[in-house]
C-alpha cells in the first residue's frame, strides 16, 4: 500500500483572500489529496475588512475548496524587526508584508523537525518568499518547490526602480531556483525563457498552468436572467482593469521615474485597460456599423479610478455597466450569462512573445463563449485563436479591434453563436487534470529522498 505523501504548500495569500492568484493554489488543495497528498498550508492570518485593499480582497465562496481538504496554519506577522534573522531583515522597511518571514520560518521548520512534510511547494508572488525557501532548504534538507504564478524578475510588468535593483534581484532570482528541487511555470512561454536564463534547470523545470474547475460551472448553473439587457449583445470581462496607468497626476515626477527604472520587457501597459476597446467600439458606432449600439461592455470586478474616467471620457459611459467587487462563485455566472467574453493584455515589442496567460483565459474558453482577444503574441493568443469562435487583435491597435469586434457582432447577428460549446481539447485545463500532473512532479522530486524501500527519508532539524 502506497505511503501518504505529506505536502507543505506556503502561500501568503490564500481564502478567504479574493482574487485569481488565490484559486490556484486553494485548487491545489482540493484535488491533491484525491492523489495520496496530505496538505498542510501555511498562510498569512486573514486581515480585517477593512484591511484589506485593491488587490486582496475578501471572498469566502473560495473557502469551500479547502473546507475539509487540507489543515490550514495562520500566522501573524512579527512587530520587531529584531527578531528577524540575515535572510529577512533587510527587507523589513521597504516591505512591510516581509514581518511575516520569520514567524513563517519557525512554523515551517516546526512542521518539517515533526515529520509532518515530505516536501515544501512555495507559490509566488510575493518573491520575498524565496529567502524562506532557501533557508528552509539549507538549514533541514527538505525538498523545495517554488511556483511561480508569474515569471519573477522575467515580467515587464513589475519593472525595478533602477537597472542595478533589476540585476539584484535577477541575481537571486538564479540563486533561489538553481538550490530549488523544483520549478513550476505557469506558461510554457515563461518556462521558455526561464530556462535561457537558468540553463542548469531543465531536469528539474515543468510547466503546469492556470485552469477552470468543472465543479464551479456545474455550482453556477442557472445562472440569473438577463432580462434588463434582453436586446443587447453582452460583452463581458471578469477581474482586474489596470485604468490607473492612462493618467498621472504628477507627470514630472512620473517621467523621473520611467528613466530610472528598468524592465527587461518592452511592454505597451495600455493594453490592460479598456481605453482601446472603447476607441473602437466608438469606430464602429461613428461608422454607423449594424449592431454596434446594441453593444453593453459590463466589467465585472471592481473599478479602480482610472477605469472609470476613462469610460466617462470616452463617450460611451452609456454602453458600459460596472458591477465593483464580486465573488468568485458570482463571477462564473458571469460567464454564463453573457454574449461574449473581452480578453486584454499589455501589447509586447515586435517579434517578442508575452510570458503572461491572464489566469481567466481557462475560464473564458471552457464557458464555450466566443472570446474577444486584443492580445500579443504569445501563448494566450495562440489559445484563443486555436477556438472556433475567437476573434483576435493586437491589445492596442483600435482599428484591429473594431474589425474584430464587426466580425463578432456578424457572426452573432447571423445566428453562428447558437451552437457554441466547449471544445474537447480544453479540457487538459481542468484543474484536477492539472493536480494529476501536480502530482506527477512532486512524486519525482521526491524520488532522490527516497530510501531503499521508497520510503521517505527523514529532514534534520
Amino acid at each position: 500500500m502506497e505511503l501518504v505523501k505529506k505536502l507543505l504548500l506556503i502561500a501568503y495569500y490564500f481564502p478567504p483572500d479574493g482574487g485569481a492568484g488565490t484559486q490556484r493554489p486553494a485548487k491545489f488543495c482540493r484535488y491533491l489529496p484525491e492523489f495520496g497528498w496530505e496538505v498542510t498550508v501555511l498562510t498569512r492570518t486573514a486581515p480585517l475588512r477593512q484591511q484589506r485593499g485593491r488587490w486582496d480582497p475578501e471572498d469566502e465562496s473560495l473557502l469551500h475548496d479547502v473546507e475539509g481538504c487540507a489543515r490550514v496554519v495562520r500566522i501573524g506577522p512579527t512587530s520587531d524587526p529584531g527578531e528577524t534573522d540575515r535572510w529577512s531583515r533587510a527587507l523589513f522597511d521597504r516591505d512591510p508584508t516581509a514581518r511575516w518571514i520569520e514567524p513563517a520560518y519557525c512554523a515551517a521548520r516546526d512542521l518539517v523537525i515533526r515529520g509532518q512534510v515530505d516536501c515544501v511547494l512555495i507559490t509566488m508572488s510575493p518573491f520575498w518568499l524565496s529567502h524562506l525557501g532557501r533557508r528552509l532548504k539549507e538549514e533541514t534538507g527538505v525538498p523545495v518547490v517554488y511556483d511561480l504564478r508569474d515569471p519573477w524578475a522575467l515580467d515587464g510588468w513589475q519593472p525595478q526602480r533602477t537597472f542595478w535593483r533589476w540585476r539584484r534581484e535577477m541575481q537571486t532570482m538564479r540563486l533561489t531556483l538553481g538550490m530549488a528541487n523544483g520549478v513550476i511555470a505557469n506558461t510554457r512561454e515563461a518556462a521558455h525563457r526561464i530556462e535561457e536564463t537558468c540553463p542548469d534547470l531543465a531536469a528539474s523545470l515543468t510547466v503546469i498552468t492556470n485552469g477552470y474547475d468543472a465543479e464551479d460551472f456545474r455550482a453556477a448553473t442557472g445562472a440569473p436572467p438577463r432580462e434588463a439587457w434582453h436586446d443587447e449583445f453582452l460583452l463581458v470581462h471578469t477581474g482586474t482593469l489596470h485604468g490607473e496607468v492612462l493618467y498621472s497626476t504628477n507627470r514630472l515626477k512620473v517621467a523621473i521615474k520611467r528613466v530610472m527604472e528598468y524592465s527587461p520587457e518592452r511592454i505597451v501597459p495600455s493594453g490592460r485597460t479598456i481605453a482601446h476597446l472603447l476607441a473602437g467600439l466608438r469606430r464602429l458606432r461613428d461608422e454607423g456599423r449594424e449592431g454596434s449600439e446594441r453593444v453593453r461592455i459590463v466589467l465585472v470586478g471592481p473599478a479602480d479610478g482610472g477605469t472609470v474616467r476613462c469610460i466617462r471620457e470616452s463617450g460611451l459611459a452609456d454602453a458600459v455597466t460596472c458591477t465593483g467587487f464580486v465573488s468568485h462563485a458570482e463571477s462564473v455566472r458571469w460567464l454564463l450569462r453573457s454574449d461574449a467574453l473581452f480578453l486584454p493584455l499589455h501589447d509586447v515589442a515586435p517579434g517578442e512573445r508575452s510570458l503572461i496567460v491572464p489566469g481567466k483565459t481557462y475560464e473564458y474558453l471552457a464557458v464555450g463563449k466566443p472570446i474577444l482577444g486584443c492580445l500579443p503574441e504569445g501563448d494566450a493568443r495562440d489559445l484563443v485563436a486555436a477556438a472556433r469562435l475567437g476573434y483576435v487583435s493586437s491589445p492596442t491597435d483600435e482599428g484591429e479591434i473594431a474589425k474584430a469586434i464587426d466580425r463578432m457582432l456578424c457572426d452573432w447577428r447571423a445566428g453562428r453563436f447558437d451552437a457554441c460549446q466547449q471544445e474537447a481539447w480544453v479540457r487538459a485545463y481542468e484543474r484536477r487534470q492539472l493536480c494529476r500532473l501536480l502530482d506527477t512532479f512532486l512524486r519525482g522530486v521526491l524520488v532522490p529522498h527516497c530510501g531503499k524501500e521508497g520510503q521517505l527519508k527523514g529532514h534534520v532539524g
